[in-house]
C-alpha cells in the first residue's frame, strides 16, 4: 500500500481507539461522558475519507457519473484499489463508533448491566450487525 493510503488507513483506525476503548473500560465514568459529547470522535475517519477523496478523485467521480445499472461493477472497481480501500474501511469505522456511541448511550439510559453495555460496545466496533442485535434484544426500552 502506498504510504499516504496506509498513514489515512491507520489514522482513521487509531483515532477511534481511544473513544472505543473509554466505553468500553469506563461507560460510566463523567470522562467517557464528556470525550463522546461533541464530534471529535468520529473527526478521524471522516478527516481520512475527505483527504483520500481530495487526493484521488476519480474513483468518487466514476462512482456517481456512471451508469446507475453499473453502479455494482463501479463498486469493485473501487474498492479493488488502495484508495477504495481507505473509503470503505473509514467509511464502516465512522458509521461504527457513531452507533456504538448511540448505543453505549441508549444502555447507560436504560440502566443495563455493566456486562452488557461492555458487550454492546465491544460488538458495536468490532461486528456491527452483532453490537445492533445485542442492542435490540437487551434494551427494551
Amino acid at each position: 500500500m502506498e504510504p499516504i493510503n496506509l498513514a489515512l488507513f491507520m489514522i482513521a483506525t487509531i483515532w477511534i481507539g481511544p473513544f472505543w476503548m473509554m466505553m468500553l473500560i469506563q461507560p460510566e465514568s463523567e470522562r467517557t461522558a464528556s470525550w463522546m459529547e461533541g464530534p471529535w470522535f468520529v473527526l478521524g475517519p471522516l478527516i481520512a475519507y475527505l483527504l483520500t477523496v481530495v487526493l484521488n478523485p476519480s474513483g468518487i467521480i466514476d462512482l456517481v457519473s456512471g451508469n446507475p445499472t453499473q453502479i455494482a461493477d463501479t463498486l469493485v472497481v473501487l474498492l479493488g484499489t488502495e484508495e477504495g480501500t481507505v473509503l470503505a474501511w473509514t467509511h464502516m469505522i465512522a458509521g461504527d463508533i457513531i452507533v456504538t456511541r448511540w448505543m453505549w448511550k441508549k444502555a447507560l439510559q436504560n440502566g443495563l448491566p455493566m456486562i452488557q453495555t461492555r458487550l454492546i460496545v465491544m460488538m458495536g466496533v468490532m461486528l456491527m450487525p452483532v453490537g445492533l442485535l445485542l442492542h435490540v434484544l437487551l434494551n427494551r426500552e
